[in-house]
């Protein structure tokens, strides 16, 4: 090729990518803010449903047998939860329905506590620390 070719042929390929740049910036751009309206309406709608599954102060939450069977239960996190709540293993126990004895056999995974119990375990992991405080101090149990 000549020189002159080699010339226009660069020139050409030049002026194709700066036109296709100025095609694709404000696309780029719109996508851009549409990645970011999209993860606010992500976060707003977890939210939303963070809210939604929190039951009011003093009501226990609805439990379906399918999250009962998809639960995993270990002393460690039955622990966990009831240091969360703040609650001693008898309180704990008060709230399902069983003594402090068999909170401490769950504990230590002795023994791993019954269907009901394990319903009644999910629904204080879903409650909050007030809520567990008010169905204490009113000698409501969960199960």
């Amino acid at each position: 090729m000549s020189t002159f070719q080699q010339t226009m042929k660069s020139e050409i390929i030049r002026l194709a990518r700066r036109e296709i740049k100025q095609q694709t910036t404000p696309i780029v751009s719109g996508i851009k803010k549409l990645k970011a309206a999209t993860a606010a309406l992500k976060a707003e709608l977890a939210a939303l449903q963070k809210a939604k599954t929190v039951a009011p102060v003093g009501q226990v939450p609805m439990i379906s047998d399918a999250e009962v069977k998809t639960a995993r239960f270990s002393g460690a996190l039955i622990k966990r939860l009831r240091t969360r709540h703040g609650l001693s293993r008898n309180e704990f126990g008060k709230l399902i329905g069983v003594t402090g004895f068999a909170v401490i056999t769950w504990e230590t995974n002795e023994c791993k506590p019954k269907a009901d119990r394990r319903k009644a375990i999910i629904a204080l992991r879903k409650m909050g620390k007030r809520q567990v405080a008010k169905l204490l101090k009113e000698g409501q149990a969960v199960a």
